[in-house]
């Protein structure tokens, strides 16, 4: 491999412009090699904006004449499958957005593929890398393993006549995602056993908008998820990147660890005073802004250094099918 990783991207959308483009074309040892977009005007102005010297329309005549490293394909998950399946195939490299498509079926197509053509593969579960997050879940595991553990993820309703959901999943696989892999990934083991509450709240629909479930693993950790788009969520500073709140509570040996990547966190030992932390503070030792404190930077980061030293990423796709099947069992589970 070359000194710098050679990145190409499909898609130029808003979400790709404001997390994935800055976050690589910031890091000394990747460049933005080439892009593609069905819409030329928004090539054409990303390009000029990141500084991409090819741009296509077709993303597989891109794939085909470009050498790369990786490929950011980073689209809706009704759009991705097409796409993401080219990258695939030619054995690429690549990271993809959450939810990983629209169906448990698609993600465990993905991480074949990936697994046939031997693909380094990443689904953006930036929660996982929120400085906060993992600066004080170390604090926690300095003491021994983490024995329990809380997750929240909780919104308010914007309209009360309109369903929870009406896309092509559910609330909770299309929105709470990012919670139930937090819960996972925290645990750190496998499921064996799960319980669960669901409703929906409010507003027409099947939906459900909000869910409690209690998860064991076979490591001994229980885990508790609360997710709900039926809650009041909380008002957010300057600087803000999404309403409601997302949470979560570790607890160790005599120790808890409580985040909230977007306000406080704090972390508390023996019977002593908390030590609160601004959590924004986390993310400024490695640059200014929500993509640092909020684990977009970071994820990007952790992308990159895997692909240059050939091993797969913590959230891949084989990983990523653990979540979705621990989705299906919350729902399954339901009371």
């Amino acid at each position: 491999m070359a000194d710098k990783v050679r990145v190409a991207f499909i898609g130029a959308g808003k979400q790709a412009n404001w997390r994935h483009y800055p976050s690589v074309a910031s890091l000394p040892d990747a460049e933005i090699v080439a892009l593609s977009d069905l819409v030329p005007a928004k090539a054409e102005e990303t390009a000029k904006r990141w500084n991409v010297p090819q741009v296509f329309q077709n993303h597989g005549e891109m794939l085909d004449r470009v050498e790369v490293d990786a490929v950011y394909v980073i689209m809706g998950p009704d759009a991705v499958h097409g796409p993401l399946m080219s990258v695939l195939r030619r054995g690429k490299n690549v990271f993809i957005e959450k939810p990983p498509g629209v169906s448990l079926h698609g993600i465990q197509a993905f991480a074949y593929q990936a697994q046939v053509n031997n693909c380094l593969t990443m689904v953006g579960f930036q929660r996982r890398f929120l400085p906060a997050m993992t600066a004080l879940k170390a604090r926690v595991e300095e003491r021994g393993p983490i024995h329990s553990l809380a997750v929240a993820n909780l919104k308010s309703i914007g309209n009360f006549n309109a369903p929870a959901s009406s896309g092509v999943m559910d609330q909770l696989t299309s929105d709470g995602m990012h919670a139930v892999d937090n819960l996972r990934w925290l645990a750190g083991g496998e499921v064996e056993r799960v319980t669960s509450h669901s409703r929906t709240r409010y507003v027409p629909g099947a939906s459900a908008n909000a869910v409690m479930a209690q998860v064991e693993f076979d490591n001994g950790v229980v885990g508790q998820l609360h997710y709900s788009f039926a809650t009041g969520g909380a008002p957010l500073g300057e600087g803000a990147t999404a309403p409601g709140i997302f949470r979560a509570e570790i607890f160790g040996r005599n120790i808890t660890a409580f985040v909230d990547a977007e306000r406080q966190s704090w972390i508390a030992a023996d019977n002593q005073p908390p030590e609160v932390f601004e959590s924004r503070d986390f993310g400024k030792p490695f640059g200014e802004g929500y993509n640092y404190w909020l684990g977009f930077w970071h994820e990007t980061r952790h992308f990159i250094d895997c692909v240059k030293a050939g091993v797969q990423p913590s959230s891949n796709f084989a990983d990523a099918v653990k979540t979705w099947e621990l989705i299906e069992r919350i729902k399954a589970a339901a009371s």
